[in-house]
């Protein structure tokens, strides 16, 4: 049983950031994206697990927003990361999203192609070679589709934590800061807790903060948490569920997002 375990835990530390990007998409007019293209082990938070050297991931994933204070508009996102496992302890990877938005009788009131998010992740430092935890770097790029409305945003550098308290327990903490074409800058923290409690289900709680200095412009500023699960169905399908409601923000509408994604590993 311990075996078996720990091959759903490995797994399921290979789901997705989309979720995470398409989040802060949804959330209005700020321009504060995470890291997009790496794989993850919660509903959000990334872990410093990388796809298997040769090995690919391909991820669908499916969102729909709740916008408070604007007569309960509805986003929809959609969109798929595409990432290859290039080296040992490093992969590199893209996802591809799109957007649109309805009122409340659902009446389509914009389209958009939405962004592609280039990224990649490595492993420094592992857990499993005597060590108290592990960190991985990150980095990536956003690219917006829509012809210019959007400025492109770059990531140069990112932390990732992970930190195993048993086989069944763990925990995943990042940062990455963020560099926006339009003299801003931008800084994502957040941190996540699954636990196993059978080898195919694993219940999540995560928190995010994020912020963005605008120049000349107010500050834009979120704190949210996410519940939901994941669930190593075999060892080449996992199923992401998870809800995410913004519990503070300032000079940003609040909102709750519904998160889905099915992880495919070839």
């Amino acid at each position: 049983m311990k075996e078996f375990v720990k091959r759903n835990m490995c797994s399921a530390t290979k789901i997705f950031m989309p979720i995470f990007v398409l989040v802060f998409l949804l959330s209005g007019t700020t321009k504060v994206f995470g890291v997009g293209g790496i794989s993850n082990s919660k509903v959000i938070v990334p872990s410093t697990e990388t796809v298997p050297k040769g090995q690919v991931e391909i991820e669908p994933f499916f969102l729909l927003g709740l916008l408070k204070n604007r007569d309960r508009a509805r986003r929809f996102g959609a969109g798929v990361r595409l990432t290859l496992g290039a080296l040992q302890n490093f992969e590199i990877g893209a996802s591809v999203i799109y957007l649109d938005i309805r009122d409340l009788d659902f009446n389509l009131r914009q389209a958009e192609f939405g962004a592609i998010l280039p990224g990649l992740k490595y492993r420094f430092l592992d857990e499993g070679d005597n060590m108290p935890f592990s960190l991985a770097y990150q980095g990536g790029v956003f690219i917006p589709l829509d012809g210019g409305d959007t400025p492109w945003i770059i990531e140069p550098g990112g932390l990732i934590l992970t930190k195993n308290f048993t086989d069944l327990f763990s925990m995943d903490a990042d940062f990455v800061f963020g560099i926006i074409e339009d003299d801003a800058w931008s800084f994502v923290s957040e941190v996540g807790f699954g636990y196993y409690v059978r080898p195919w289900f694993q219940p999540v709680i995560e928190a995010a903060y994020i912020f963005e200095d605008s120049e000349g412009e107010d500050s834009i500023s979120i704190v949210n948490l996410t519940a939901g699960f994941t669930s190593p169905v075999t060892d080449w399908l996992t199923v992401i569920v998870g809800v995410t409601p913004d519990i503070y923000t300032n000079n940003i509408n609040e909102q709750v997002i519904l998160s889905a994604a099915f992880s495919f590993l070839f």
